[in-house]
């Protein structure tokens, strides 16, 4: 029993003390009244005047002043940094090849930084080499194999329109290309073993379509893919700008921080991202930026087209998070095979600024105020406010989804009746396909036979 009571009055301790703290204010603010007017004899001895605020009312003001301050910090800080800061690709076999040349440099091509840097290139050669490669063998298949096999391109064969075998689709008769495939070789051999019979054959065994079984899944899938992808140009356009602004000069990447003696070596320095020579920015751009960007663009364009070849929901679904990993090869290369001081260099590497420091230390609290929360109501937005608040990069990835896919139906598909349908297939006089005809297939087109296997039934 004598538990609950100390427990009791352990509990009640807190609430006596803020009543306690309450009864001294008002106490004191009793006695600041007294002093500042004399009560007349319409007034009782106790009324404060109008001009004297009580403590809570003091509080309150000064809370809401404080925290308009906070809300104009926070709004201006953003801002600034929304007005830019470039870093590397930490955890990228590309964001280590700019590095530790740079930082090698600065530290006048020690043994053990020159050979990390070495060791970079060879990473980052090794990783688009891959990637390329594995981009290279979906195109082959996509433009050359499916092509021996005598698949059509898809297009916009769906449910309610013809498809390849000149039918109009519908959903029990909607199948994928190695279903109908099959379903029609049984068909058209029982057809060729008993000719006699072949009217009866034609009508007791339906081989069905080759058609899409949803273009809103078709549609939906392209852009989560080009979401998965859309990071790898930002990353790219981000090099390239980081490139052009810092300075053309031989500018130290390291340096020694001042006044720490009392700490580790490797905190004593410091890993910016500074000025480069012009020989070093060409030769970024030219085997570094320009490969990236390739590489990208032949996945986007690899993507959507293997996309737009799959037929069911489920293949479409699977596809769209699947192809994106090839981009990520060169951040698994780095985070397995990079050693640990390069991982470490890395962390380090602070970011380049492109807004001015001094903005933020010699703004006064009334220009903070007057700039970020004054002018930051919402009854005085701009038009020009306005559009910079649109998702510019929602904006941008679905311009890039229908740019891929206008180019896959620019290349793939005519229209008929209304319907976009697969071009006449040509069989290629190689197996194979050159690096140009991989990238730029619009401008190298393979060299095919002049009879067609398969064109599009008439009405």
């Amino acid at each position: 029993m004598s538990l609950d009571v100390e427990n009791k009055s352990q509990l009640d301790y807190a609430p006596m003390t803020m009543q306690a703290d309450v009864d001294l204010a008002g106490h004191a603010y009793t006695a600041m009244s007294d002093v500042a007017s004399e009560p007349t004899a319409d007034q009782s001895s106790n009324a404060r005047p109008s001009s004297v605020k009580t403590p809570l009312e003091h509080f309150t003001s000064f809370q809401r002043g404080d925290s308009r301050l906070t809300g104009a910090l926070l709004v201006g800080s953003l801002m600034l940094e929304e007005e830019g800061e470039l870093t590397l690709e930490c955890g990228s076999t590309y964001g280590a090849a700019v590095l530790l040349p740079q930082v090698a440099r600065s530290a006048e091509w020690p043994q053990f930084l020159t050979f990390l840097a070495i060791r970079s290139f060879i990473f980052l050669l090794l990783g688009m080499s891959v990637q390329f490669y594995l981009l290279h063998l979906l195109s082959r298949e996509e433009d050359v194999l499916n092509l021996f096999a005598g698949q059509m391109h898809l297009c916009d064969f769906g449910q309610g329109v013809r498809g390849p075998s000149g039918s109009i689709a519908t959903p029990p008769r909607t199948y994928d290309f190695a279903q109908w495939v099959s379903r029609s070789f049984a068909r058209d051999s029982l057809k060729a073993l008993f000719p006699s019979l072949a009217d009866d054959i034609d009508a007791s065994m339906d081989a069905g379509e080759y058609a899409l079984e949803s273009f809103l899944a078709r549609w939906v899938c392209c852009f989560v893919f080009m979401i998965a992808t859309f990071q790898e140009l930002i990353a790219v356009l981000r090099t390239c700008w980081l490139l052009y602004v810092i300075p053309t000069n031989d500018e130290p990447w390291i340096c020694c921080q001042p006044g720490a003696t009392e700490v580790s070596w490797l905190d004593r320095v410091a890993v910016r991202i500074a000025g480069m020579p012009a020989l070093w920015k060409m030769l970024y751009s030219v085997f570094l930026v320009l490969p990236k960007f390739g590489i990208w663009k032949l996945c986007c364009q690899t993507g959507i087209g293997y996309l737009m070849e799959t037929s069911t929901i489920e293949g479409l679904i699977v596809n769209s998070v699947a192809l994106a990993f090839i981009l990520n090869i060169d951040e698994n290369l780095c985070a397995t095979l990079m050693s640990e001081p390069v991982r470490v260099l890395m962390s380090k590497c602070e970011s380049y600024k492109l807004y001015d420091r001094s903005q933020q230390e010699n703004m006064s609290n009334s220009e903070i105020l007057q700039r970020f929360s004054t002018k930051q109501r919402l009854e005085n937005i701009s038009a020009r406010e306005l559009c910079r608040w649109l998702p510019g990069k929602l904006f941008a990835s679905v311009l890039v989804t229908f740019i891929f896919m206008a180019d896959y139906y620019s290349r793939n598909c005519y229209t008929q009746d209304g319907v976009r349908v697969s071009r006449p297939l040509f069989l290629p006089k190689d197996n194979d396909q050159t690096m140009w005809e991989t990238l730029l297939p619009n401008f190298f087109v393979m060299e095919a036979e002049s009879e067609p296997i398969w064109t599009m039934p008439e009405d």
